[in-house]
């Protein structure tokens, strides 16, 4: 059993706060935790930020060290064994089934052992645990961290570089002593358009085609709708955020929470007035969209609800599918169309690198295409040498192979000319 526990504050759900073994608050976690919800920091983070830290502080009690005489050669320990430990969790993953990659999906089954991507995220929370203890300690001029050095961090830990606010920043990286582990770039997994429509087709409620509709014709998040988490994404949506008139829904954003407003296909219609007519009944008080049909009916629904309902659709078809998926889905159609600007702004990223990255580089009928138009274009060159600059269509539509639409080219001329200058 372990020894640090999580204890959730009554009055808000979002706070938390770790447990030792005797049953008190652990005051330099919880002050830690506070900090970050002063922030501005999400429920996600903080929950994250409070388990990671209790394991650790859990790992220090069974190992009796105290935390005070933490050093770097401590935490290379740590990392060992969360490495090589299996995973808990309530779901545990099944030996048996580990890694293998469904036929269907292409999505792997869950590991046994934490990822890289899990361990790179736990190093990020003690350092930025360590650097407020060092940063308390340092301004009261005494405490067991006062003008010390951060264990997580390396040689580069006075660097400027990072977004300098704890719960975001990663740990430094140096020339020595780097933990962090190399996470695999990996092509998303998507939903093959035949097995969208089948699962549509499968699920039993009104309410679960209208919601799979949505997320495979919009790409947006599925969100929560929750005390813990607040309201975002498509779970978040309330009885206003839809103008059938318009065509058109409101969603809030990941983090920030502003409010994005989405266009939406006709066939997604109907299927809501179904929902709204035969399923939807509830307290007028009630201004969720979407809410619970069998246990705790009436209740806006949660994400653990909707994501077990479709772990059901998805057994009936002999599929392991997602609801990220179909964000994932919509995402590479548009773009494999050209159409990255658009992409953006229908996925709410706030950078057209952010989409660039994420989904620009999977697609082998993209890179086949691209590597011909390059062929075509040196050709082109080869042979007519002689040409006048530029004289065949602006610096834009040459210097792009790929047929993007007005507003991405203009966003990408924009990033080329503001694009600093790498010191010599």
């Amino acid at each position: 059993m372990a020894a640090f526990t999580l204890n959730r504050s009554s009055t808000d759900p979002s706070i938390f706060a770790v447990v030792g073994p005797d049953g008190q608050a652990v005051t330099m976690i919880n002050q830690f935790l506070q900090s970050l919800a002063l922030r501005g920091r999400s429920a996600y983070t903080l929950r994250s930020y409070a388990h990671g830290l209790a394991h650790f502080f859990d790992w220090l009690h069974t190992a009796r060290q105290s935390v005070d005489d933490v050093t770097p050669h401590t935490i290379e320990a740590y990392l060992t064994t969360l490495s090589t430990t299996p995973k808990g969790g309530a779901c545990p993953a099944d030996p048996r089934t580990a890694g293998q990659v469904h036929p269907v999906t292409r999505k792997a089954a869950p590991a046994v052992l934490r990822q890289p991507r899990t361990l790179n995220h736990r190093l990020s929370v003690l350092a930025a645990f360590f650097a407020h203890q060092i940063q308390q300690d340092t301004a009261r001029g005494t405490g067991p961290w006062a003008y010390r050095t951060n264990p997580v961090l390396t040689s580069t830990a006075g660097s400027t570089t990072g977004h300098g606010m704890p719960g975001r920043d990663a740990p430094k990286r140096g020339k020595a002593a780097d933990l962090r582990r190399r996470v695999p770039r990996q092509a998303h997994h998507l939903v093959e358009p035949a097995l969208a429509e089948q699962l549509i087709a499968t699920a039993r409620s009104w309410r679960d085609k209208a919601i799979l509709t949505l997320l495979y014709r919009t790409g947006q998040r599925i969100g929560d709708w929750s005390a813990f988490a607040g309201r975002h994404g498509i779970l978040g949506m309330t009885l206003v955020d839809v103008d059938e008139r318009a065509r058109c829904i409101i969603v809030r954003l990941k983090g920030a929470r502003d409010e994005h407003q989405v266009p939406v296909t006709d066939d997604f219609w109907p299927l809501l007035q179904q929902y709204l007519r035969y399923e939807r009944r509830a307290d007028p008080s009630v201004t969720a969209l979407w809410l619970e049909l069998r246990k705790g009916h009436g209740k806006p629904l949660s994400y653990a609800a909707f994501e077990s309902a479709l772990r059901y659709i998805g057994r009936k078809l002999g599929a392991n599918v997602n609801a990220h998926m179909f964000r994932h889905t919509l995402a590479q159609a548009m773009v494999d169309q050209g159409q990255l600007k658009v992409a953006q702004e229908v996925l709410g990223h706030r950078h057209l690198t952010t989409t660039a990255d994420s989904y620009a580089h999977v697609d082998q009928g993209a890179m086949v295409e691209a590597l011909q138009a390059v062929k075509s274009r040196f050709d082109s060159q080869s042979t007519n040498r002689e040409a006048p600059p530029g004289g065949s269509g602006s610096l834009a539509t040459g210097r792009y192979v790929f047929a993007y639409d007005a507003a991405t080219l203009e966003e990408l001329e924009q990033a080329v000319t503001q694009r600093p200058v790498a010191p010599e």
